[in-house]
């Protein structure tokens, strides 16, 4: 749902991107400005310890990155630290909302430089 969404806006979307040995659920590639901007986002269906230790880890890899979690896990969408965002999946009604905005944080040329030897498939 959430791909949908981003390739509704114009973006490039792909799945299960591998890159340094780490999967990264959803990368995004956004070629409507000058400069080819990347969010990479983390899609789960339910909140774990361990995956705000994965989206802190995207920070160096991407221009923005955000959790996505089902809409029921709203609290844990408030509690996502700066500067990750958060997306509210409501599954009844197909629709994504934004909790938190993402901060730019202007690393994504690091994630397409590695990208550049290999092309990416959705």
């Amino acid at each position: 749902m959430v791909r949908r969404v981003l390739e509704g806006v114009g973006m490039e979307v792909y799945t299960n991107v591998l890159v340094d040995g780490v999967e990264l659920d959803l990368v995004a590639l956004d070629r409507q400005g000058g400069r080819t901007l990347v969010y990479v986002v983390e899609v789960k269906s339910r909140p774990k310890r361990k995956l705000l230790e994965q989206v802190l880890s995207r920070v160096g890899m991407s221009d923005y990155v955000y959790v996505a979690l089902p809409a029921r896990d709203y609290p844990f969408l408030l509690e996502v630290p700066p500067p990750i965002g958060s997306l509210a999946v409501e599954l009844g009604s197909r629709a994504v909302y934004e909790i938190r905005r993402a901060s730019y944080l202007g690393n994504g040329r690091r994630l397409l430089e590695k990208l550049r030897s290999r092309p990416l498939q959705g």
